[in-house]
């Protein structure tokens, strides 16, 4: 029973029908009036029916039957509901993930018909349809041909596809003029490699938005695609990564030896790519181990020791190490603050105060201070002090809530015995944010004299120090750093935002510009530039502040892959240990580096290093 028309062209009319005996919709597929009397378009239709219905795939569209009405043959297919790729690619270039899952699944498609000698001969976005809660599927088959040498099917034979071939002319191109291989254009004999130039076309219009040989005639496309590169998809879209580029323009190779030698090959490559995307967006590396997944790490950067964190790192120091203890502790676990529900914007305080009392207190020589893997699995769990802490091995826990009003900040703090249960330190505090460096320098000299005995001012210094006086420029910088760990390049891209107007506030804040750095070089692994920008603002941060470990690593890093100094990468990467002794990833970027110079046993030993220190970082997991 047909419901409705839903479309109609060239090659056919198009209507939506429900199948009365086993309750489905399906597509009714007409050839147009006009062209029954054709006996070319008249083969060409049976041979979609016949093509598509020899190839059992998800993302290739089901052919059911093939019949006849009042001696108008039809085609009776399954009823997708969704938009063409044509369709979505006109609202702009698809988003990376979006992109890869369509390509790899076109990719397999092609594949299963490349496999049986099909040749589609007309790969193009409007041929490609996104279902609304499946997979992607390829259309019209119209124009498929089975290649000399291939097993002919039940459904399909070299004499089926060559009975319509016959009636066009040799030497004619047949297909998409925007789409079509240079064979396909000189209507050369065809093989598979044409399916994969045409796919290429298709990548370079997702990624960029527009089309690979643009012209405002057939004759100057015709031209472009014959005898003119296409320009590079970065250049059209900073968003491209630099590994779809060189997966696209080898697809898009004039000659067929210099392209992919089946569509195998480029779909393992785009699900190596989007396994890396996937490591970035979850901070876990795909298992490979190669130095170069380090890029997508989450480093763990040393926060700045500012105002109200200041204060409570002050008092939690005391309260472990102070001389009033019989037996001052030597190991803490920080579990992420919790932060007021009815307003989760302050996430960014919440997540940023505990990570700078991690970072600094963990360069105290003689602490244990569990690692931000361990402890943020706490997060938003309300769990018990105790019970985390003998989980953890420790044998003191701070828990905190904070929350903020307009202006003022409300922080609640306790540090637990993890033996006794009972309370070391307690305390709130309601503050506004502006007074927040006034408040830290009256609790530091209240509470110093009591360090003395125990810390060296070296150790108090560092523990204490402030990167800034701004307390907006601190407060976009904890912004930036929620967003970096985020692991996204959504959340890269927001996180260098917020660096970028923290240095505008204050333009000698170095862990600012530590960020900018980190942020630039996890976005290197998709747009090389970015590693060029990240060397300048690593420079610019140790021009402030020679100290920073995080903008040693950083410069090793860069050092490495831009400019292929290794001993100046080895350099920064052994004062960055220096720095920070307790740094997980000091100590795996190092190791990477080892292993990139063939010196393994090293290699090994540091990153085993790194693993003590941080033993749940899938990161640090994956490259040992």
């Amino acid at each position: 029973r047909i419901i409705e028309k839903v479309g109609s062209g060239g090659m056919g009319v198009v209507y939506k029908a429900q199948d009365e005996k086993l309750g489905r919709f399906v597509v009714l597929k007409f050839l147009p009036e006009q062209a029954s009397s054709s006996r070319a378009a008249l083969e060409r239709f049976k041979r979609e029916a016949r093509t598509a219905s020899a190839l059992n795939h998800p993302n290739i569209c089901t052919i059911y039957d093939v019949d006849e009405y009042e001696g108008r043959p039809y085609i009776v297919m399954e009823f997708l509901e969704g938009e063409t790729l044509a369709e979505r690619i006109a609202m702009g270039p698809l988003e990376l993930n979006a992109l890869l899952e369509i390509a790899i699944e076109i990719t397999d498609a092609l594949e299963a018909a490349n496999s049986k000698g099909i040749v589609h001969r007309d790969i193009k976005p409007a041929n490609i349809f996104i279902t609304r809660r499946g997979p992607c599927k390829i259309l019209d088959f119209g124009l498929a041909k089975l290649v000399s040498g291939a097993a002919p099917t039940a459904e399909l034979s070299v004499d089926s596809t060559a009975a319509a071939d016959e009636l066009t002319s040799p030497g004619t191109a047949v297909g998409t003029i925007a789409y079509m291989s240079p064979e396909q254009a000189r209507g050369e004999e065809l093989d598979q490699q044409t399916d994969l130039f045409s796919f290429g076309a298709v990548l370079y219009e997702m990624a960029t938005g527009r089309r690979a040989f643009p012209g405002p005639t057939a004759a100057i496309v015709h031209d472009a695609i014959l005898n003119r590169t296409p320009e590079p998809p970065s250049r059209v879209s900073a968003r491209v990564p630099v590994e779809l580029e060189r997966i696209i323009l080898r697809a898009l190779q004039k000659i067929r030896s210099a392209r992919y030698s089946n569509a195998t090959q480029i779909r393992l490559e785009l699900k190596r790519l989007q396994r890396d995307l996937d490591s970035v967006t979850t901070s876990a590396a795909g298992g490979s181990g190669r130095w170069i997944r380090s890029l997508v790490a989450r480093r763990t950067v040393l926060f700045a020791g500012a105002g109200l964190v200041l204060l409570l790192l002050l008092i939690i120091v005391a309260g472990l190490l102070g001389p009033n203890k019989s037996a001052p502790l030597d190991s803490i676990a920080i579990l992420p603050f919790a932060h007021d529900a009815a307003y989760p914007d302050g996430e960014y305080l919440s997540d940023g105060i505990t990570e700078s009392i991690i970072n600094s207190l963990s360069q105290l020589p003689k602490l244990r201070v569990t690692a931000r893997s361990l402890v943020f699995r706490y997060k938003a769990k309300d769990a018990d002090p105790r019970k985390a802490g003998t989980e953890l091995g420790v044998r003191a826990v701070l828990t905190g809530r904070v929350a903020q009003r307009g202006n003022n900040l409300i922080v609640q703090a306790e540090l637990v015995d993890v033996n006794s249960g009972s309370q070391l330190w307690g305390q709130q505090y309601n503050r506004e944010l502006a007074d927040i460096f006034t408040v830290q320098e009256n609790i530091a000299s209240e509470i110093s004299g009591k360090l003395q005995s125990t810390l060296t001012g070296e150790d108090l210094k560092r523990v204490t120090k402030r990167f800034t006086q701004n307390s907006e420029a601190y407060q976009l910088y904890l912004r930036g750093r929620y967003n970096w760990n985020k692991g996204t390049i959504e959340g890269f891209k927001k996180a260098i935002d917020y660096f970028q107007q923290a240095t505008n506030k204050d333009s000698n804040y170095a862990l600012a510009y530590a960020g900018l750095a980190d942020s630039n070089l996890s976005l290197g692994s998709y747009w090389v530039e970015a590693i060029a920008e990240a060397k300048t603002v690593a420079l610019k941060a140790l021009q402030i502040d020679d100290s920073l470990a995080e903008a040693h690593i950083a410069l090793g890093n860069i050092k490495l892959l831009l400019d292929w100094d290794w001993a100046g990468a080895e350099k920064e990467f052994n004062r960055a240990i220096q720095l920070a002794p307790n740094s997980a990833l000091a100590y795996n970027q190092y190791g990477m580096y080892l292993a990139a110079m063939g010196r393994l046993p090293e290699a090994i030993a540091t990153v085993q290093r790194a693993l003590i220190l941080d033993p749940l970082s899938p990161i640090i997991n994956a490259d040992l």
